[in-house]
């Protein structure tokens, strides 16, 4: 990760333990982090690591742009979940917010971080591409654990391999859940962790879960990600693979992650 002792850095912060890795790896490296939560809970999750840290909803971008002028930050990542659950349930919107609304076709959640991202860039800050600001946490092809997949599983990773790309494609969401060559259970508005959950539970276990990313992902706002609570889930739900996109899906604490599945004779593997 490069380090900016000298020069300041913004983030913008959704949920997910993306924007938390990066705050803890910024701040050993010296840069001098300015942090906006997209709640009091990830505010206060990114505080220790921030130099100044502020809690804006994402409907307040005139408000997210005061602090970061305020405190000269030039540069920014956005990072982590923006829950859809969030977008629908926006209060008390500010007037910028409302001035690039009545300029969209529709509220979907990339289209809203699209307008906050064009307001930034207008105000003269460059949003950072998180896959060439994080490439350490972007694994390469192949199978990270000690269980490799077996001959059935490696069929059911082929067989949903392409499915799962086009729905990501589609807008529908990024994670299948795949059992005998059927498919189980697609992300759509419940997010990954549900969306597992589900799958296991209708597949009754010793499924195959396949992340992915879309082909034109904007790596600016948004990327595909796995971490430990992924792992937690797969073990709950019985899980046998966790396969996912090399080179385009984030995997979080990747130590962290391939000793938990280690330890639960999980599969994750790079594809």
């Amino acid at each position: 990760m490069p380090s900016h002792p000298t020069k300041k850095i913004g983030l913008i912060a959704g949920s997910g333990e993306i924007p938390i890795y990066f705050a803890r790896k910024a701040s050993q490296n010296g840069s001098r982090l300015i942090s906006v939560g997209f709640s009091d809970e990830i505010q206060s999750d990114l505080s220790p690591y921030s130099e100044e840290c502020y809690s804006f909803g994402v409907g307040q971008p005139g408000k997210i742009l005061a602090a970061l002028k305020k405190h000269g930050v030039e540069e920014l990542l956005i990072l982590g979940k923006v829950d859809k659950s969030v977008i629908y349930k926006l209060q008390w919107p500010d007037l910028k917010f409302i001035q690039f609304l009545k300029n969209i076709l529709t509220h979907e959640d990339k289209v809203l971080l699209l307008g906050v991202i064009d307001e930034l860039e207008k105000e003269g800050i460059r949003v950072l591409s998180q896959k060439d600001f994080l490439a350490e946490v972007y694994p390469l092809a192949g199978v990270l654990t000690k269980r490799k997949p077996s001959q059935k599983e490696l069929e059911d990773i082929e067989f949903g391999l392409p499915i799962a790309r086009q729905l990501a494609d589609m807008e529908i969401g990024q994670t299948l859940i795949v059992k005998n060559k059927s498919v189980i259970a697609v992300e759509a508005f419940e997010g990954t962790d549900k969306a597992i959950q589900r799958g296991c539970e209708l597949a009754k276990g010793n499924c195959v879960v396949i992340k992915v990313s879309r082909t034109n992902q904007d790596y600016r706002y948004d990327s595909p990600g796995v971490g430990p609570q992924t792992i937690e889930t797969l073990i709950a739900g019985g899980a046998n693979v966790l396969a996912i996109e090399a080179e385009r899906v984030m995997a979080v604490e990747q130590d962290v992650i391939v000793e938990m599945a280690d330890k639960a004779k999980i599969t994750v593997t790079c594809v």
